[in-house]
């Protein structure tokens, strides 16, 4: 049975994933009575014949899920670090400053490691910020095969670190540490995606509504554009106005900047908190390399893989004046699969017989970059300013940590774009950003954007902790007001 929409909600939240859920969690930790829109369904699993991302996506016209893209994501959630809320120069020019700093979001941080059940420890990361307090968790275990590597690491005198992950694991914990981890659903709901970790308690509250299958048409304003009064919303093929005081878009990059653009007024004609242009500008995110460490003649056993990253080098390498990045272990998942036909049997043998690993460099942003709209829609996009020279360092890095330990490496010099950020992003000035320090568009009062949109830089680190610190942080002033 649907539940009918209430006539009035403190707040509508559009989007269930990192932003999104955590939002909405946060929001009923205060009391307040809130509608979570989402666009997709549950992913269930019984219905699946193949958990792996690329097959649910390519099987989905339309890729919309509960808890979003966090249902796929490696669960690796970093801090951003002290530096990268300060303007920094990089090669390519300058990562710019954030109008808050890292204390502002550190207590933050504490909440959403706690929430998402952040298993890590700061030895051997040179990078870690201060802290106020230690992981929630001790670290993941490494694999006896990843073991070896690490210890083969350390003795040829690099530092190695654990990747800070959200799973629950341990004596009374759901996850076994099996292979179809990264890129993958979780079975089990081991994985702390923003499903698992923040919407489901969310929901036990008893003060949010979730809505599946139900798009956000429209954000509603007020004659002259001042206020937020709500949503225009479509489920079943009916369309209905929601009133609410809060307004919060967390439906990711392309789906928040359309949403924001076509919710356009006389007062906001060109869309809503895009009175200069900046809506859809701003672009940032991560370059990201892969590289194969040769780890067995045999094809390697299904292994959880995903314990352990090299920081060592993540403010600057030795003669290179710019910050480089990280260089993290993945997950075992087919990717082989995605290759031509031709190459598809030398991929699989590299792939079946080595550790996939990856470094990530940032990505910045500038007014170009971001996306071109047609219209209400998206036509095309400007990718981020590449630091070419530092992602080459970055990878000749770490080709010479893993051969000084003994390990044949292959790395294709091919430039990926991840874990993109921006195209809304924080600022205290309206020309230069969409969003106030506490997420609220400039000038639009009770109007929120609350995910990957508003950082406005990547740093070097998965970004999705940060959403979630920011979730935290925006839904306690969402409820101070």
């Amino acid at each position: 049975m649907v539940t009918p929409f209430r006539k009035f909600y403190d707040a509508i939240v559009v989007g269930s994933g990192a932003g999104g859920s955590t939002l909405a969690y946060q929001l009923a930790r205060f009391n307040r009575r809130v509608l979570l829109v989402e666009r997709g369904s549950f992913l269930k699993p019984d219905e699946m014949k193949d958990r792996y991302r690329n097959h649910i996506v390519r099987a989905n016209e339309k890729p919309y899920f509960v808890g979003g893209d966090t249902k796929f994501y490696g669960s690796a959630l970093y801090r951003l670090r002290e530096s990268d809320f300060n303007a920094v120069r990089h090669e390519c020019g300058v990562s710019p400053a954030w109008p808050i700093t890292y204390n502002d979001l550190a207590p933050y941080y504490d909440q959403a490691e706690a929430l998402y059940r952040v298993h890590g420890s700061p030895d051997s990361d040179p990078s870690e910020p201060p802290r106020a307090s230690p992981y929630p968790y001790p670290p993941i275990p490494h694999a006896p095969l990843v073991s070896k590597v690490v210890d083969r690491l350390e003795r040829s005198g690099t530092r190695v670190s654990p990747i800070p992950r959200g799973l629950d694991v341990g004596d009374q914990g759901k996850c076994v540490l099996c292979s179809t981890c990264d890129a993958y659903y979780c079975p089990y709901d081991a994985k702390m995606d923003a499903e698992i970790a923040a919407l489901r308690p969310a929901l036990a509250t008893g003060n949010v509504q979730l809505a599946t299958e139900t798009e956000c048409l429209r954000i509603l304003t007020n004659a002259d554009g001042t206020r937020v009064e709500g949503a225009l919303l479509r489920r079943s093929g009916s369309d209905t106005l929601v009133r609410a005081n809060t307004v919060a878009a967390c439906a990711g990059l392309s789906d928040t900047a359309t949403l924001l653009r076509r919710s356009r007024t006389e007062a906001h004609p060109e869309g809503l908190g895009n009175a200069n242009g900046c809506l859809g500008r701003y672009l940032a995110g991560h370059s990201v390399g892969i590289f194969f460490v040769f780890a067995s003649l045999s094809e390697i056993p299904p292994t959880h893989t995903k314990s352990f990253a090299i920081n060592e080098y993540y403010h600057g390498a030795p003669d290179w004046p710019y910050p480089t990045g990280t260089i993290q272990i993945a997950g075992q998942y087919p990717f082989w699969e995605e290759s031509s036909r031709l190459v598809r049997p030398f991929t699989r043998y590299i792939g079946t017989r080595s550790l996939l690993c990856f470094y990530m460099t940032e990505a910045l942003p500038s007014r170009e970059t971001g996306f071109i709209f047609k219209g209400d829609e998206i036509h095309s996009r400007r990718l981020p300013l590449s630091n070419a020279k530092t992602f080459s360092r970055l990878r000749n890095l770490a080709i010479g940590m893993f051969r000084r330990a003994g390990y044949l490496v292959w790395a294709p010099p091919r430039e990926n774009m991840w874990h993109e950020v921006g195209t809304a992003r924080l600022g205290v000035d309206p020309k230069e950003s969409v969003v106030d320090p506490n997420c609220q568009v400039h000038g639009i009062g009770g109007l929120f954007v609350v995910d990957a949109s508003v950082l406005p830089s990547a740093g070097a680190l998965n970004t999705a902790l940060t959403i979630n610190a920011l979730a935290l942080r925006a839904g306690a002033h969402i409820s101070s007001l």
